[in-house]
This record gives structure tokens, sequence and C-alpha cells, in this order.
């Protein structure tokens, strides 16, 4: 073979690596001769670097790509042997038990049916906390970890037998609980805690493999999300020994801890917000972590009827109003408004309102108790946060990584900002209480799960991306 020698630039190279701190870079010796730099490390001191000459082109010859098969056995033994995203398998399986628990919430108010083994109100707050969103985040988490961590991504394929064995899970939960079966409905509900504690232990292990980078975010992604499945196993074995009690406990737990965590923190890691002078602001993030810790606690409070000093439901409602504030102002900073410009920004900007929003309204509900009057919003305040706030952050960030890691140039197109604003009309007619929006958010949430799932279901579930 042929050999070409290569004599290193003496001319200043433009387009050489540069270190952090803009002096010239120490090149290893297999880059240095493309960069122009100089050569260190072991066997720097040669004068001459020999590479392998490319080979010559035959006149007249000219490869042709072998295209894919199009159909029949051959393509599916073409496509079977190709990784797999995890996200897809996920992502679908969310989506489908997404537009199931959409359909059958507004069936109940609808038309009310007897009750079952749980209240219609205990089943639907479950389905909406621990049943599509913790889905939704496991895929997130499997494809996006692995490269916070600088390791090989995760093959998906043997993920898609779980996936969909816990959307038939949920189902054969909500036809046991009308049915009355509280065996086979705590079976039921214990597959898909065993699936995300499951997912949650193999991102763990990954996060304390060696030589894996060190993520802060990876590590309490990871835990929140184990948490999300313990919490889950518990309210399967509440539900299997007729606890409702220990079930909402489990849930709420569930909901702050695990859930809410997980938001945060990607809040931070994945969006321009939870900063300071360009840098990760650990402060805010540790006061918004406290204040699910918080909501938790006086959630638990009013629904075990615990009563609470008014003392502590003053200063409670102090802080929660200090950290709306600050939430504010770190969505209106100066330096982001060309940020905000930016579609998928634009609607993150619009979640983290909410997010401030439900912090003042849960301060105006402490106030209201303190001064006597408990109960006097309702569930404005949650439903702002997993309505508002959880609901338009995840909407934008699955569409996005769906329509990424479909091939999509464009991942903010006008289908998702219609789905955008269909979001926050059923979350006005949600926060206003009345029956008659209810069941007017009921079924635009319905409509909503619908437009998304045959929007990206396709491409979910097609296992290729576009233009292979």
């Amino acid at each position: 073979m042929q050999h070409a020698r290569v004599s290193p630039q003496k001319a200043p190279n433009l387009g050489a690596k540069r270190s952090r701190a803009g002096g010239p870079a120490r090149l290893s010796n297999n880059e240095w001769a493309f960069s122009g730099g100089l050569p260190v490390g072991p066997g720097s001191k040669r004068r001459w670097r020999v590479l392998p000459s490319l080979p010559r082109r035959t006149p007249g010859l000219r490869r042709t790509p072998t295209p894919a098969p199009f159909w029949g056995p051959a393509r599916a033994r073409c496509i079977s042997s190709q990784p797999l995203s995890p996200h897809r398998p996920l992502f679908a399986a969310a989506a489908a038990l997404w537009l199931a628990s959409a359909l059958w919430w507004s069936a109940q108010l609808l038309l009310p049916q007897p009750a079952g083994l749980l209240p219609a109100a205990t089943l639907h707050g479950w389905l909406m906390s621990l049943g599509f969103m913790p889905l939704f985040i496991a895929g997130f988490a499997c494809t996006s970890l692995p490269r916070w961590l600088d390791q090989a991504p995760i093959d998906g394929r043997p993920l898609c037998l779980p996936a969909a064995l816990a959307v038939l899970a949920w189902l054969g939960l909500l036809l046991a609980d009308a049915r009355g079966w509280r065996g086979v409905a705590g079976l039921a509900a214990t597959l898909p805690g065993l699936l995300l504690l499951a997912l949650a232990l193999g991102l763990l292990r990954r996060c304390g493999r060696a030589g894996a980078r060190f993520s802060g975010h990876a590590w309490g992604i990871a835990a929140a999300l184990a948490w999300v499945g313990l919490c889950q196993l518990g309210a399967a074995l509440a539900l299997l020994i007729n606890q409702p009690g220990l079930l909402q406990l489990a849930q709420r737990l569930g909901l702050w801890l695990g859930v809410g965590a997980v938001f945060m923190l990607a809040l931070q890691r994945l969006t321009p917000f939870v900063h300071a002078d360009g840098r990760r602001a650990p402060g805010l993030l540790i006061g918004l972590l406290l204040g699910l810790l918080l909501r938790c606690g006086l959630e638990l409070a009013a629904l075990w009827a615990w009563p609470v000093p008014a003392l502590i439901r003053l200063v409670s409602a102090a802080a929660l109003a200090r950290l709306a504030a600050l939430v504010w102002r770190d969505a209106q900073r100066p330096e982001l408004a060309a940020a905000r410009r930016t579609p998928l920004v634009a609607q993150l900007y619009v979640g983290y309102l909410w997010l401030g929003l439900s912090l003042l309204l849960e301060a105006l509900a402490q106030l209201a108790a303190w001064s006597g009057r408990p109960g006097l919003l309702g569930l404005a305040a949650l439903h702002a946060l997993s309505l508002g706030f959880m609901g338009t952050t995840l909407l934008a960030m699955v569409s996005r990584v769906s329509a990424v890691q479909h091939g999509r140039s464009v991942a903010v197109d006008a289908g998702l900002w219609l789905m955008q604003g269909l979001l926050q009309l059923l979350t006005l007619g949600r926060l206003a209480a009345s029956v008659p929006l209810l069941q007017a958010a009921a079924l635009g949430f319905a409509l909503l799960a619908l437009a998304w799932a045959l929007r990206y279901g396709p491409w979910l579930l097609s296992g290729r991306r576009r233009g292979e």
C-alpha cells in the first residue's frame, strides 16, 4: 500500500482546536497532522507522520448503494437488525395510555357510571400522575441520559414488549375496577411499577459505571424515576389491601417528589431558565425542590385532615409567594429576550409562567386557610402545576424529541402550536372549576391526546428515521 508523508503546516491555522481559555489546545497524535499544531504525547518528536493515502478510484466504475427492501420479510429483518431508540416504544405506550385515560375520564363526566373499587376522581388522579406521564419520562431518560453520561445509547428493542404490557396492565386495571376484581386490579397496577423501577435501576447503574461522566441531573432524574416506581408499587399494594387513603398517599408522593422533581431537574438542564449570569443557579433549583416538598406536605395535611398551625400556613404562604416572584423574575431576564422568541423556548417559557402562577395560587390558598376559609381555590394550584406547567413542558419536549429523532428539521410547527393553544384553553377551563367547563376541558384533553397520537404516533411506530 502506498503511503504519503505529511509534514506539519508552518503557517497559522485559523481552524485549529482551541482550549476553553482561548489558547491552543493540546492535540493528540492522531489530530495534529490535520490541525496545523505541534504534536504532543508519545512519539511527538517524530519529524514526519506517515498516513495511509486514499485508494485510487478506477475510472468508469461507480458504487451504487443497495436499497433497503420496501416490504415483506426482508424489510422486517432489515429493521429488526437495527438498534431502536428507546423513546419510540415508551412514547408510543405513553400516547396510547394518555388517549385511553382521557377518553375514560370524559366518559365518566358525561355518562357517570356506578362507583367501582375506587372513586372515579381517585382513579383519575392516579392515571394522570403515575400513568402516562412516567412513561414519557422514562422514554426521555433512556434516550438522553446516556448522552449526558458520555455512554453508548440504549437499544429500545427489548423495551417494546414491557411497554406494551404496561399499557395493557393499566387498561386491565380500569376493567377490573369496573368489575370489582380487586386481586386482578392490584396485580395489574404492579406491572407498570416494576417496569419503571427496572428502568430506573438500569439508569442508576449507568450513572455509577466506571468512566461515566458525572451528571447530577442524570443521578437525580434516575433516582426520581425509581421513586415513582416505588410509589406505583405502594399504590398497587394499597389497592390490593383496600386502603384508599394509603393509595392517595402513594399517588401524591409520586407526583410531588417524583414526577415534579424530574421536571425541575430537566427544566434547569435543558432550558435557559433556572440560571443566573449564564450559569446554572443551584439556589433557585434547591428552592423549587423544597417548594415541591412543602406543597406535598400541605396537600397531605389537607388530605388526612391534619390541623396545621396558623403560623405555619402564614410562613408557607410567604415562602411560596417569594418563590413565585423569583420564578417570574428569572423568566423575564433581559438576556433571554432573544431566546424567548425562538419557538421551542417560547413554549417552555409559557410553561415556566404556569409554574410561577401555581406557586402564587398555592400561596393564596394558604392565606385563605389561615383566614378561616380553607378550600377556597379548590384544586386550582394543583392543576396549574400539572396541566399548565407539566403539560406545556411535556408537550413541547416530547414533541421535539419525536420530531428530531424522526429526522425532522423543524420540531415546532403550526400543528404543535395549535395543540399548545388547545392545552392552554383547557387548562384555563379546568381552573374555572364549573361543571360545564370541566366537561369541556375533559373533552379538550381527549382531543389533544388524539391529535398528538395521530401526528406523532406513525413516526414512533415506524422505527426508522425520515429518508431511510
